[in-house]
């Protein structure tokens, strides 16, 4: 097993990790060699809980990569986030020229630290050197414990949509409507309700203790696309170069307030942006970090009770 990668500029999987650490505390790192796949999914939950899939072109991150494994090359590993994180900010504030980053197994003595309980069974070693005018060179090197997955992480699959009833684009100011709702009680649940009819509507109702609805309005009209015009595997940017009006039903679905806060973060960031409705049962925010299709950020919400009446 070998990865080795490189990279000059780190700010784009540093913007596209931002968007999803707060999410948990573990992301799985999934690298081939087309595609870094970040993974943040609680694959033990009783209960559906969000979940993040960014998907990144390696062209786009690293500026080489070397990927060998016995699973088609691809490796998958867990790693915690904010650590991972932080090393790429240390890197964007020192006066270097070039990251390189490597998987170092640990060996039967477990040398470089025990793996221990938290099945942490190698690590992941970033070193630069810092050149800062009129200083020696300083090489800094950081190794963040990451767990290998066995099967190159099969068990983690993204999730399927079908039967989506209704798409909308947002515009990034929209962020600001998901942002009122900070002041209610993060447990609290609160209904979206969007349609098409006569331009895409959206807003969100939250009902008090004391039976008083609070409905936030998004008062602008949404443009609209027509999911049965998306073909299977199409993009968000096929999405948008082949969109279609329609979808004049109205639709909504109960979701937790805490888990609409990175959804905020994704449309304020990201340049292109659809909300997806399906059955009542999920809601999708799916984004393009920019004007390509090098990065994708795809954050599932899952629907905190069904109402089937």
């Amino acid at each position: 097993m070998k990865l080795k990668l490189q990279a000059r500029n780190t700010e784009t999987i540093r913007t596209t990790l931002s968007l999803v650490s707060s999410l948990r505390k573990f992301v799985v790192l999934r690298f081939t060699p087309e595609k870094l796949i970040v993974i943040s999914v609680h694959p033990t939950a009783i209960v559906p809980e969000p979940q993040a899939w960014c998907k990144l072109n390696v062209k786009a991150v690293f500026d080489s990569i070397e990927i060998q494994s016995l699973h088609e090359n691809v490796i998958s590993l867990e790693v915690n986030i904010d650590l991972f994180l932080q090393t790429l900010r240390n890197y964007d504030k020192a006066s270097s020229d070039v990251l390189n980053i490597r998987l170092q197994k640990k060996d039967s003595n477990g040398e470089e630290g025990s793996s221990g309980s938290s099945g942490r069974n190698a690590s992941l070693a970033l070193f630069y050197t810092n050149t800062s005018v009129g200083m020696r060179p300083v090489n800094h090197t950081f190794k963040i414990p990451v767990k290998i997955l066995k099967s190159a992480g099969s068990e983690y699959v993204e999730p399927q949509i079908s039967d989506v009833d209704l798409m909308l684009k947002l515009p990034q100011h929209f962020s600001g409507a998901f942002r009122r709702l900070d002041k209610f009680d993060s447990n609290q649940l609160v209904k979206i309700q969007a349609h098409g009819k006569d331009g895409g509507s959206i807003r969100f109702v939250v009902d008090q203790e004391n039976k008083i609805k609070v409905i936030i309005r998004w008062n602008s009209k949404l443009e609209i696309y027509n999911p049965a015009d998306i073909g299977e595997g199409e993009s968000l940017r096929s999405t948008i170069d082949h969109s279609q009006l329609g979808q004049n039903e109205e639709h909504d679905i109960l979701v937790h307030i805490r888990d609409l806060t990175m959804a905020s973060k994704i449309v304020s960031t990201c340049q292109n942006v659809i909300f997806l409705m399906s059955s009542n049962r999920a809601c999708v925010v799916h984004g393009l970090l920019k004007d390509s299709d090098d990065v994708e950020v795809v954050y599932y919400i899952m629907a905190a009770r069904y109402d089937d009446d």
